[in-house]
C-alpha cells in the first residue's frame, strides 16, 4: 500500500480486497472471527453490546448477534437517522427484527433506543492497524458515536486482508481498544 494514498483511494483499495474474498471463505472466516470475538473478556462480561449488522462482503455478524442474544446480553444495532451522519443504537430481541434501511443496510424494525453507553461496541471498518487505527466507509457515523461514548470498549473486526501497517489518522478518528482478525 503506497503511503501517499489518501483515504478515498485506501477505501477503494481495501473494499476491492474484501470483495475478492470467496463467499465460502467469507462464511468460514466470519465464524472464526465470531469465535475469537467471543473469547474477549470484555465481551464475555458485557451486559450490553452495540454491534453492526453485516451486509455485502463485511464480516458476517448475524450468528454473533444470535449468540449474544442467547447469552442474555442487551444487543443494540444501528439505525441511521434522518439527521445527516447520525446513527442511533436500537435494542433488538431477535434476528427477525430487521428490514432494509438507508444505504441498503439491514436496520432494526424495533423502536427501543439504547440510551446508555454500551459495555462493548463492535465496529466495522474497511481497514485496521494493530494499534487500533480504523478506516471506515467515510461517513463518520462511528467516529461521531464513539466520541460521544468514550467509555465503551471498542472492538474492530476484519479479515486479514484488511489489516494495514499504517493508516491516515486524524484527531476525530476513534481508535479501537482491540482488533480481531482472521
Amino acid at each position: 500500500m503506497p503511503e501517499s494514498m489518501d483515504k478515498t483511494a485506501l477505501r477503494k483499495h481495501y473494499r476491492i480486497l474484501r470483495d475478492a474474498i470467496p463467499a465460502t471463505q467469507l462464511v468460514d472466516r466470519s465464524a472464526e472471527l465470531q469465535r475469537l470475538a467471543l473469547s474477549i473478556e470484555h465481551i464475555q462480561h458485557a451486559g450490553s453490546v452495540f454491534i453492526y449488522v453485516s451486509s455485502g462482503s463485511e464480516v458476517r455478524t448475524h450468528e454473533l448477534i444470535a449468540v449474544l442474544l442467547a447469552a442474555g446480553k442487551v444487543v443494540a444495532v444501528p439505525r441511521v437517522l434522518a439527521e445527516p451522519g447520525v446513527m442511533q443504537p436500537v435494542v433488538i430481541r431477535g434476528l427477525d427484527d430487521f428490514a432494509p434501511g438507508r444505504f441498503g443496510i439491514p436496520e432494526p424494525t424495533t423502536h427501543e433506543p439504547f440510551e446508555e453507553t454500551p459495555d462493548v461496541t463492535i465496529v466495522p471498518g474497511l481497514a485496521f492497524t494493530r494499534t487500533g487505527q480504523r478506516l471506515g466507509q467515510g461517513g463518520g457515523y462511528y467516529d461521531r458515536y464513539l466520541a460521544q461514548h468514550p467509555a465503551t470498549y471498542k472492538v474492530g473486526v476484519c479479515f486479514n486482508e484488511q489489516m494495514a501497517d499504517e493508516l491516515p489518522c486524524e484527531a476525530h478518528d476513534a481508535l479501537m481498544d482491540e482488533v480481531v482478525t482472521a
